[in-house]
């Protein structure tokens, strides 16, 4: 399950994105800009771990010292 907070995180950075940019994500596949909006918005696992990734990669610069 998403966390509502993380995934309006997630979504406002989604949009900030080129629309032709494209994520491969491992052997499910490579998505674009809306594909990715959507399935975040529809919370598929595709979804959640675009959220996961998104949220470690802003979690790692709260660390960095």
């Amino acid at each position: 399950m998403i966390n509502e907070e993380e995934k309006k995180i997630v979504l406002a950075r989604l949009e900030t994105m080129p629309p032709d940019m494209k994520l491969s994500i491992g052997g499910l596949g490579s998505f674009d800009k809306s594909q990715m909006i959507g399935e975040v918005d529809k919370e598929s696992e595709i979804g959640e771990f675009i959220v996961k990734v998104y949220m470690d990669h802003i979690r790692s610069f709260s660390t960095t010292k």
